[in-house]
């Protein structure tokens, strides 16, 4: 019996949001870094929003191309 699975797609405005979002806090985390005193907990703070919020950002990026190849390819039925 061949294995079934089905494909739901996210709407173009959700992914656009979740991209605007993600780059927002990555950028935003980021320029915060080099004002901050490596010893203080703002620091360490803003290195954890940093790498959340880039590992967020890569995975939007990553769904987003996903869903671009299967749609490009017409495994949407």
């Amino acid at each position: 019996m061949p294995a079934t699975y089905t494909v739901t797609a996210v709407h173009p405005k959700v992914g656009r949001v979740a991209f605007n979002l993600a780059f927002y806090f990555t950028f935003m985390s980021g320029i915060l870094l080099p004002f901050l005193r490596r010893d203080s907990p703002e620091f360490v703070a803003a290195v954890f929003a940093f790498i959340f919020s880039l590992v967020f950002l890569l995975i939007v990026i990553w769904e987003v191309r996903r869903e671009a190849r299967i749609e490009r390819e017409g495994l949407f039925k």
